[in-house]
């Protein structure tokens, strides 16, 4: 019986480190990610990408209601 709640005790932490790994990585991708586009499109203030950003959403979303289709498309992919 303590062999098995061990073994669920490893698995959980492993799910916790896997957790974390994932935020990291997620992270670190938004962050290649944002750095490749202010080299790309020479911005020179994180002003200006939220504006182009913003000016670009509502191209892409058809809308100028932006932050709400994000959130629910990262929704799910979560």
């Amino acid at each position: 019986m303590a062999n098995n709640i061990e073994k669920i005790t490893s698995i959980e932490e492993q799910i916790e480190r896997l957790k974390e790994k994932r935020k990291s990585l997620e992270k670190q991708m938004q962050q290649n990610i944002g750095a490749e586009v202010l080299k790309m499109w020479n911005v020179e203030s994180e002003q200006e990408a939220i504006e182009w950003i913003q000016k670009m959403a509502v191209q892409v979303n058809g809308s100028e209601n932006q932050a709400e289709a994000w959130d629910g498309h990262e929704s799910e992919i979560r």
